[in-house]
C-alpha cells in the first residue's frame, strides 16, 4: 500500500471536514451533531467498501482500473462490480449516520456529508504519488463528484424518510448510481468520449434533482389558497 503521506491525507481529510460542515450549517438538530454523523457514516461506508474489495480479491475476483482500462466487456463487469461496491457502502454509512425521526432534508444533507468524506477518503488512498497540485484538486472536488452520483440514493432515502412503502425506490435508485457510477469509471478510462461521458454523468443527476424541484414548486404554489383583492374579488399567488 505504501507510505502514509502526511500531507495528502491532511488535504483529504480537511477537505471532507469541510465538506460535511458546509452542508450542515443550517442543519435543525445542529450544524455540529450533522456534520459529525456525515464524517462517521463517510469513514463507516469507506471502511465497508475497503472490506468488500478485500473479499473480492480472495474470491478472485477483485475489480480494478486495470480492467477498466483494457475495455471490452471485462471493463464494464469492472466498472459495475466497483459502482455496486462503492455506492453500497455509501447507502449503508447513509442509514447508518441519518438521524431518527429522519426528515427528508436531513436526509439529503446525510447523503451529501456521506459521500464527501467518503470521496475525501477515497483520495487520500488513490492520490498517492499523484503531483501535489493534481492531488489538491482531486481531494477539493471529488467529494462533489461523489455526492453528484450518490443523488439518487439520497432522493430514495428522503422518500422513505416520508412515507414507509418507499423502500423498493431504494433499490431503483442503488441501480441508478451504481450505472451513473459505473458511467464516469468508464468514461475516464477512455481517452476518446471520456470528457463527455463523465460529464453527462455527473449531469443527469443534477438535471434531475432541477426538474425536480421545479415541479415540487410548481405543486407548491398552486395547492395555495388565493389571496383576497383589495375589491373582495380573489386573486392567485404571483408565480
Amino acid at each position: 500500500m505504501g507510505p502514509v503521506d502526511a500531507t495528502l491525507t491532511g488535504m483529504c481529510v480537511t477537505s471532507g471536514a469541510a465538506w460535511a460542515a458546509l452542508v450542515s450549517r443550517r442543519a435543525p438538530d445542529g450544524p455540529w451533531r450533522t456534520a459529525a454523523r456525515g464524517l462517521l457514516g463517510g469513514a463507516g461506508a469507506f471502511g465497508i467498501a475497503l472490506a468488500a474489495y478485500d473479499l473480492l480479491q480472495i474470491a478472485g475476483a477483485d475489480p480494478s482500473w486495470d480492467e477498466l482500462l483494457g475495455g471490452g466487456r471485462g471493463a464494464v463487469l469492472a466498472a459495475v462490480g466497483i459502482g455496486l461496491v462503492e455506492e453500497g457502502a455509501k447507502l449503508v454509512g447513509i442509514v447508518l449516520a441519518l438521524p431518527r425521526p429522519a426528515q427528508p432534508a436531513a436526509a439529503m444533507r446525510t447523503t451529501v456529508a456521506v459521500a464527501a468524506v467518503f470521496a475525501a477518503l477515497e483520495s487520500a488512498l488513490t492520490m498517492r504519488g499523484a503531483p501535489r497540485a493534481l492531488a489538491a484538486a482531486h481531494a477539493a472536488l471529488a467529494p462533489a463528484a461523489h455526492a453528484i452520483l450518490s443523488a439518487p440514493l439520497g432522493f430514495a432515502v428522503a422518500a422513505a424518510a416520508r412515507r414507509r412503502a418507499a423502500w423498493p425506490w431504494i433499490a431503483a435508485a442503488l441501480a441508478a448510481s451504481v450505472a451513473l457510477h459505473a458511467l464516469a469509471d468508464l468514461s475516464l478510462a477512455s481517452p476518446r468520449w471520456g470528457h463527455w461521458g463523465y460529464a453527462a454523468a455527473l449531469l443527469a443527476p443534477v438535471l434531475a434533482a432541477f426538474l425536480h424541484a421545479r415541479r415540487w414548486r410548481a405543486r407548491s404554489l398552486t395547492s395555495r389558497p388565493a389571496l383576497p383583492a383589495p375589491g373582495g374579488a380573489p386573486r392567485r399567488r404571483p408565480r
